[in-house]
Order: structure tokens, then C-alpha cells, then sequence
């Protein structure tokens, strides 16, 4: 995975920052999400998979995603349902533009794994602008010019059909102490600091607010489940709890926390640098 922090809520952006992440760490972070955790090759072929009606499926092929013909560009997480990273239980497509603009949140279902069913939200980040997807569709093909790489168009989003191409299985599992100690990061004039240790961790920001949760790893893909909750003294939504996913860069140093409130109102992309 930079909201308007009037009261230093997470309302949206909170980590694509736009001081530090679009200006300062634009270039050397380019986007956490789209080079982060292990990975491999992308190899496999997509084949219907059958289920059994009213049982959670797996239609997503679970890797990192780049999309091609949109500015901006969009890096993809997309999160099988049996990873168990997801809160409810069900297939996951997270998706953040490129210059931190946007962050969508997309659920899939249906009986194959070549097409189905899409639902979730597009939320513009540092507004309270959310705008629901619920009537969308996703294919999965391979790729006419190259079979070994899985493409997969989702529409309508955005206005239009997206496409998107995994560029990483992201199949190898992160480690706990990978992420263990402080990270910090900036929210326009709003200074957030976590200390991770183990599963737990906790935080504060100069706005007044605090954050505790859990950080559990994902044996099967290169993520962590997280849970945090926010409470913000004196504001109207004291206190929110989140529910997302994590993703480190391959040299350890930066953490990108993308997650939705209970009510999948409200969204946050996190984005974290690793202090000594």
C-alpha cells in the first residue's frame, strides 16, 4: 500500500504522503507497493478453477499488478481469500496510483477463476471523496503476446476497462523481525511515528493521536495482516479501526500500510521509512 489531516484523522492519504512521498521520496520510493516483499517470476497459466456454490473462493491470482494506459499508472496487490490477510475473508484487490491520488479497494467473487464478480470502492486520498464500484467485473486471460504473463481487465473502473499485467507472484512470506522498530513518516505538517516489535505495534502522531495493533505475517505471500486502531482526542470519529495489508521494500526500509475502517467509509495508505 496522505489524508487531510484537519485532526489528523485517517481519512485518506495518510502515507502517500504528499509532502514527503510525492515530493521528497517520489523518486526514491516510486511506490512501495510496486517493488516491495519477495516475489518471483510470473509463470503460471490461468485456468478456470470450479467451486462449490456459497463456499469462499480463490479467483485471484495473487502477485503485483501494473496497470497500462492510465496516468496515472496503478500498482496492484491482489490477496486470495485463503492467504486469510483479508478482513471479511474474501478475494482482494488493492490498487494505489502512482502519484498517491487514489486508493481502490476492490472485492471479487465469482465460480471461476477467469471471470467474475467486482465490488468496493475508489477513494480520492486527502478528501472524504469515496465512490462505490458495485456492479463491476473482472477477466483473467493470458497474455496474447506472452503466455506466461497474466493479465487481467477489470471495468468499469475509472471511468473505463482497466487493464492490469502481474509483474510478481509475491510467494515468498515475509518474516516478523523484518519489520520489527521505528518507522516514521509525514503528513503535510503531521509527523506520525510506529514502533513495530514482533506483531505488535503502537504509535503516535504530533497531531495528538495514537495507534495500536497487530501485524501478523502471511505465510503464503509476501505481506503482513494488519489491524490498527486510531483514537484521535477531541475529534467527531475519536477513535477507527483498520483493517489492511503490508508490504516491505526488498532492503527493508520502507513499510507501506494500505486498509479500510469497518465500515469501508474510510481509507489510509501508509507509507513508512525506517529510522535508525
Amino acid at each position: 500500500m496522505t489524508p487531510p489531516f484537519t485532526h489528523a484523522s485517517m481519512q485518506a492519504k495518510t502515507l502517500f504522503i504528499r509532502t514527503p512521498v510525492l515530493a521528497a521520496l517520489a523518486t526514491t520510493l516510486a511506490l512501495t507497493l510496486s517493488a516491495c516483499g519477495g516475489g518471483g517470476s510470473d509463470t503460471t497459466p490461468v485456468s478456470p478453477t470450479p467451486t462449490t456454490p456459497g463456499t469462499p473462493t480463490s479467483t485471484l491470482l495473487q502477485g503485483r499488478w501494473l496497470s497500462s494506459g492510465l496516468t496515472p499508472a496503478y500498482t496492484a496487490i491482489m490477496v486470495p481469500a485463503t492467504t486469510g490477510a483479508n478482513t471479511p475473508a474474501v478475494d482482494t484487490v488493492w490498487a494505489l496510483a502512482q502519484d498517491a491520488s487514489t486508493l481502490i479497494k476492490l472485492k471479487a467473487n465469482g465460480p471461476a477463476q477467469s471471470a467474475g464478480a467486482v465490488t468496493g470502492n475508489v477513494y480520492t486520498l486527502g478528501t472524504t471523496s469515496v465512490t462505490a464500484v458495485t456492479s463491476g467485473s473482472y477477466t483473467l486471460q493470458a497474455s496474447a503476446s506472452n503466455a506466461a504473463v497474466q493479465q487481467m481487465s477489470l471495468q468499469p473502473l475509472l471511468g473505463t476497462t482497466v487493464l492490469f499485467e502481474r509483474t510478481d507472484t509475491m510467494a515468498t512470506p515475509l518474516r516478523a523481525e523484518q519489520a520489527n522498530g521505528r518507522w516514521a513518516a509525514t503528513l503535510d505538517t503531521v509527523a506520525v511515528n510506529w514502533t513495530v516489535q514482533g506483531s505488535s505495534l503502537s504509535g503516535t502522531s504530533t497531531s495528538g493521536c495514537t495507534y495500536s495493533g497487530q501485524s501478523t505475517v502471511v505465510t503464503t505471500q509476501s505481506l503482513y495482516k494488519v489491524q490498527f486502531t486510531e483514537t484521535c482526542a477531541g475529534t467527531a470519529a475519536a477513535t477507527q479501526t483498520f483493517h489492511g495489508v503490508a508490504t516491505l521494500s526488498p532492503d527493508d526500509t520502507r513499510l507501506t500500510v494500505v486498509a479500510t475502517n469497518a465500515a469501508e467509509s474510510r481509507a489510509t495508505a501508509l507509507l513508512f521509512v525506517k529510522q535508525p
